[in-house]
Protein backbone atom coordinates (compact mmCIF):
# COMPACT_ATOMS: atom_id res chain seq x y z
CA UNK A 1 0.00 0.00 0.00
CA UNK A 2 2.88 2.50 0.64
CA UNK A 3 4.26 1.44 -2.51
CA UNK A 4 1.03 2.08 -4.65
CA UNK A 5 1.26 5.68 -2.73
CA UNK A 6 4.61 6.64 -3.59
CA UNK A 7 3.62 5.68 -7.33
CA UNK A 8 0.70 7.08 -7.21
CA UNK A 9 -1.19 3.62 -8.40
CA UNK A 10 -5.07 3.15 -6.93
CA UNK A 11 -5.89 0.49 -4.86
CA UNK A 12 -9.34 -1.56 -4.59
CA UNK A 13 -9.09 -2.69 -0.64
CA UNK A 14 -11.41 -5.83 0.31
CA UNK A 15 -11.29 -8.48 2.83
CA UNK A 16 -8.40 -9.22 4.57
CA UNK A 17 -6.97 -6.06 3.52
CA UNK A 18 -9.65 -4.20 5.17
CA UNK A 19 -8.84 -5.42 8.90
CA UNK A 20 -5.17 -4.33 8.17
CA UNK A 21 -6.42 -1.15 7.28
CA UNK A 22 -8.68 -0.44 10.28
CA UNK A 23 -5.98 -1.37 12.22
CA UNK A 24 -3.66 1.00 10.74
CA UNK A 25 -5.69 3.63 9.02
CA UNK A 26 -2.73 6.15 7.99
CA UNK A 27 -1.96 3.08 5.55
CA UNK A 28 -4.90 4.77 3.17
CA UNK A 29 -5.19 8.27 4.76
CA UNK A 30 -5.67 10.84 2.58
CA UNK A 31 -4.78 8.57 0.02
CA UNK A 32 -7.73 9.96 -2.77
CA UNK A 33 -6.70 6.76 -5.57
CA UNK A 34 -7.61 4.55 -2.52
CA UNK A 35 -10.87 2.26 -2.33
CA UNK A 36 -11.92 0.62 0.29
CA UNK A 37 -14.91 -2.33 -0.02
CA UNK A 38 -16.68 -3.55 3.28
CA UNK A 39 -18.76 -5.41 3.75
CA UNK A 40 -21.80 -5.30 6.98
CA UNK A 41 -18.86 -6.26 9.47
CA UNK A 42 -15.71 -5.14 8.00
CA UNK A 43 -18.12 -1.72 7.79
CA UNK A 44 -19.12 -1.99 11.35
CA UNK A 45 -15.33 -1.85 12.37
CA UNK A 46 -14.48 0.38 10.06
CA UNK A 47 -17.16 2.56 12.04
CA UNK A 48 -16.68 1.58 15.47
CA UNK A 49 -12.60 2.38 15.11
CA UNK A 50 -12.84 5.60 12.88
CA UNK A 51 -15.89 7.36 14.18
CA UNK A 52 -16.14 6.12 17.51
CA UNK A 53 -19.93 4.89 17.08
CA UNK A 54 -22.17 2.36 16.52
CA UNK A 55 -23.27 2.06 12.85
CA UNK A 56 -26.49 3.97 12.16
CA UNK A 57 -28.75 3.08 9.52
CA UNK A 58 -30.97 5.11 9.85
CA UNK A 59 -28.78 7.65 8.61
CA UNK A 60 -26.80 5.70 6.55
CA UNK A 61 -25.91 8.37 3.58
CA UNK A 62 -24.49 10.68 6.24
CA UNK A 63 -22.43 8.06 8.18
CA UNK A 64 -20.62 7.19 5.21
CA UNK A 65 -19.93 10.15 4.12
CA UNK A 66 -18.53 11.20 7.90
CA UNK A 67 -16.68 7.76 7.62
CA UNK A 68 -15.15 8.68 4.30
CA UNK A 69 -14.14 12.36 5.12
CA UNK A 70 -12.45 11.33 8.66
CA UNK A 71 -10.63 9.16 6.54
CA UNK A 72 -9.52 11.86 4.07
CA UNK A 73 -10.97 11.23 0.98
CA UNK A 74 -10.65 7.35 0.61
CA UNK A 75 -13.64 6.06 -1.76
CA UNK A 76 -16.16 3.86 0.34
CA UNK A 77 -18.35 1.32 -1.76
CA UNK A 78 -20.12 0.24 1.61
CA UNK A 79 -21.89 -3.41 -0.01
CA UNK A 80 -25.03 -4.08 1.13
CA UNK A 81 -28.92 -3.72 0.44
CA UNK A 82 -28.00 -1.09 -1.44
CA UNK A 83 -24.39 0.03 -1.92
CA UNK A 84 -23.43 3.16 -0.64
CA UNK A 85 -20.50 5.30 -2.25
CA UNK A 86 -18.60 8.04 -0.93
CA UNK A 87 -15.29 9.89 -1.18
CA UNK A 88 -16.27 12.30 1.43
CA UNK A 89 -17.63 15.12 -0.67
CA UNK A 90 -20.50 13.18 -2.39
CA UNK A 91 -22.19 10.28 -1.61
CA UNK A 92 -23.60 7.63 -5.14
CA UNK A 93 -26.36 4.85 -4.34
CA UNK A 94 -26.56 2.09 -6.52
CA UNK A 95 -29.54 -0.13 -6.17
CA UNK A 96 -30.05 -1.97 -8.94
CA UNK A 97 -31.43 -5.29 -8.06
CA UNK A 98 -28.89 -8.27 -7.96
CA UNK A 99 -29.63 -11.36 -6.19
CA UNK A 100 -31.22 -12.84 -3.18
CA UNK A 101 -28.26 -15.50 -3.18
CA UNK A 102 -25.14 -14.49 -1.58
CA UNK A 103 -22.06 -16.42 -2.87
CA UNK A 104 -18.32 -16.32 -1.65
CA UNK A 105 -16.52 -14.74 -4.43
CA UNK A 106 -18.64 -11.82 -4.94
CA UNK A 107 -16.67 -9.44 -3.16
CA UNK A 108 -13.14 -10.84 -5.34
CA UNK A 109 -15.17 -10.05 -8.34
CA UNK A 110 -16.56 -6.58 -7.37
CA UNK A 111 -13.06 -5.96 -6.44
CA UNK A 112 -11.74 -6.61 -9.55
CA UNK A 113 -14.69 -5.02 -11.47
CA UNK A 114 -13.99 -1.55 -9.57
CA UNK A 115 -10.44 -1.70 -10.09
CA UNK A 116 -10.64 -1.70 -13.96
CA UNK A 117 -13.10 0.51 -14.01
CA UNK A 118 -11.26 2.86 -11.87
CA UNK A 119 -8.53 2.95 -13.95
CA UNK A 120 -10.84 3.78 -17.39
CA UNK A 121 -12.54 6.42 -15.72
CA UNK A 122 -8.72 7.80 -14.38
CA UNK A 123 -7.54 7.39 -17.83
CA UNK A 124 -10.94 9.21 -19.08
CA UNK A 125 -10.74 12.04 -16.85
CA UNK A 126 -6.77 12.88 -17.49
CA UNK A 127 -8.13 13.06 -21.20
CA UNK A 128 -11.08 14.62 -21.12
CA UNK A 129 -11.68 18.17 -22.02
CA UNK A 130 -11.56 20.23 -18.13
CA UNK A 131 -15.30 21.43 -19.53
CA UNK A 132 -16.43 17.72 -19.73
CA UNK A 133 -20.16 17.38 -18.24
CA UNK A 134 -19.32 14.18 -15.71
CA UNK A 135 -21.53 15.42 -13.02
CA UNK A 136 -18.52 13.24 -10.53
CA UNK A 137 -15.06 13.87 -11.63
CA UNK A 138 -13.55 11.23 -9.07
CA UNK A 139 -12.47 8.29 -10.96
CA UNK A 140 -12.59 6.00 -7.52
CA UNK A 141 -16.13 7.13 -7.15
CA UNK A 142 -16.91 6.25 -11.06
CA UNK A 143 -15.47 3.33 -11.00
CA UNK A 144 -17.42 1.65 -7.91
CA UNK A 145 -20.76 3.01 -9.31
CA UNK A 146 -19.74 1.02 -12.50
CA UNK A 147 -18.03 -2.25 -10.97
CA UNK A 148 -21.15 -2.01 -8.34
CA UNK A 149 -24.09 -1.62 -10.93
CA UNK A 150 -22.04 -4.13 -13.18
CA UNK A 151 -21.70 -6.74 -10.61
CA UNK A 152 -25.42 -6.31 -9.36
CA UNK A 153 -26.80 -6.93 -12.75
CA UNK A 154 -24.88 -9.88 -13.46
CA UNK A 155 -25.71 -11.45 -9.83
CA UNK A 156 -29.12 -10.94 -11.58
CA UNK A 157 -28.87 -12.21 -14.43
CA UNK A 158 -27.00 -15.59 -13.25
CA UNK A 159 -29.50 -16.15 -10.33
CA UNK A 160 -32.06 -15.78 -13.49
CA UNK A 161 -30.46 -19.10 -14.65
CA UNK A 162 -29.27 -20.84 -11.83
CA UNK A 163 -31.58 -19.82 -8.53
CA UNK A 164 -30.31 -20.91 -5.66
CA UNK A 165 -27.39 -23.02 -7.50
CA UNK A 166 -26.00 -20.03 -8.47
CA UNK A 167 -21.58 -19.57 -8.02
CA UNK A 168 -19.48 -16.89 -8.10
CA UNK A 169 -18.66 -18.49 -11.10
CA UNK A 170 -21.95 -18.03 -13.00
CA UNK A 171 -21.79 -14.10 -12.10
CA UNK A 172 -18.60 -14.27 -14.04
CA UNK A 173 -20.18 -15.90 -16.68
CA UNK A 174 -22.91 -13.08 -17.05
CA UNK A 175 -20.42 -10.11 -16.83
CA UNK A 176 -20.34 -9.16 -20.62
CA UNK A 177 -23.89 -9.88 -20.97
CA UNK A 178 -23.99 -7.25 -18.18
CA UNK A 179 -22.05 -5.04 -19.20
CA UNK A 180 -23.78 -4.45 -22.75
CA UNK A 181 -26.59 -4.13 -21.09
CA UNK A 182 -25.47 -1.40 -18.82
CA UNK A 183 -23.51 0.23 -21.60
CA UNK A 184 -24.19 -1.28 -24.99
CA UNK A 185 -20.75 -1.10 -27.50
CA UNK A 186 -21.22 0.94 -30.20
Amino acid sequence: MRHARQTNVPIVIDGDGLFLVTNNIDLVSGYGLAVLTPNVNEYKRLVEKVLSSEVNDVDATQQVLSLAKKIGGVTILKKGKSDLISDGDTVKSVSIYGSPRRCGGQGDVLSGSVAVFLSWARQHIIAADPNSNLSCKNPAVLGCVAGSAMMRKAASLAFCHKKRSTVTGDIIECLGESLEDICPAT
